[in-house]
């Protein structure tokens, strides 16, 4: 197990084997010029303090080789030693490129736990998130959605997951499994029917990885509440009641108060 765990290790990380290689030759190095060097370099510590010093190009010159065979020594050191050590850099440098575009796209992977899922960007979602962030500033915020091409919130505690949130490989991404709730708003580039049809599924799909996340759902229409109960949904937001209910106050309601004043 431990043979199998250690070769994949080494096949897919080169930074791995890169360090691998150049711990090697630092020890080698160290020891070799140590050897050939005893006034010069004291003790082996001394060598490779030496070695690491020069592949680095630093090149302090508290310690430098005297004699002939050290220096050709130093030579292949530094033919050799000086290449790994900036592909090393040069590798190490590409992954924290590739990683900061990979989180701003939404490819890389979120491994908190108790967080918020938010699916879906919209204006509705936007609010909730600005508010949320504010109110609880120490909790993680997760947002899915298929139509964004990149991070539209670029903080710590907001991490973009691109991708249908009714896919298992994207809510595994959103380490879905671990959410403490969920919001699912609903798709404002479909019809209503539809969109409400996708919330479901995605709720079915959530519930699937985490039978216990606590969930609130948006929906349009009547014709999925009952679907929604059934899955045992936490809370629905009925947002186009809510709206008819607000403009009726503002256009009847109002109305009748100010024909009562007169």
């Amino acid at each position: 197990m431990m043979e199998w765990l250690l070769f994949r290790l080494f096949r897919r990380s080169i930074l791995v084997r890169l360090l691998f290689i150049i711990g090697c030759l630092v020890l080698l190095f160290g020891m070799l010029i140590h050897f050939l060097e005893p006034q010069t370099f004291g003790n082996v510590f001394e060598g490779i303090w030496w070695v690491i010093i020069t592949i680095s190009t630093i090149g302090y010159g508290d310690f430098a080789p005297t004699t002939t065979i050290g220096r050709i020594a130093a030579i292949i050191l530094v033919l050799i030693g000086t290449g790994f050590i900036t592909t090393y850099f040069v590798t190490l440098s590409k992954i924290a490129v590739s990683a900061e575009s990979a989180y701003l796209e939404g490819n890389l992977k979120f491994y908190g736990k108790d967080h918020f899922i938010v699916v879906g960007w919209n204006e509705r979602a936007k609010l909730v998130l600005e508010s949320y962030r504010d109110a609880f500033h120490k909790e993680d915020i997760v947002l899915i959605d298929d139509s964004l091409t990149k991070n539209p919130m670029i903080c710590d505690r907001v991490h973009f997951i691109k991708g249908s949130p009714s896919h298992y490989e994207v809510l595994e991404l959103a380490n879905a499994r671990y959410a403490k709730k969920v919001l699912i708003t609903a798709d404002q580039h479909k019809t209503e029917e539809y969109a409400d049809m996708n919330t479901i599924v995605t709720l079915v799909a959530l519930q699937g990885l985490n039978p216990s996340i606590y969930s609130i759902v948006e929906l349009l229409t009547k014709k999925h509440i009952q679907n929604a109960q059934n899955l045992g949904v936490n809370e629905m937001i009925k947002t186009n009641e809510l709206i008819s209910q607000v403009m009726y106050e503002h256009i009847f309601v109002k109305k009748s108060e100010s024909l009562k004043k007169e």
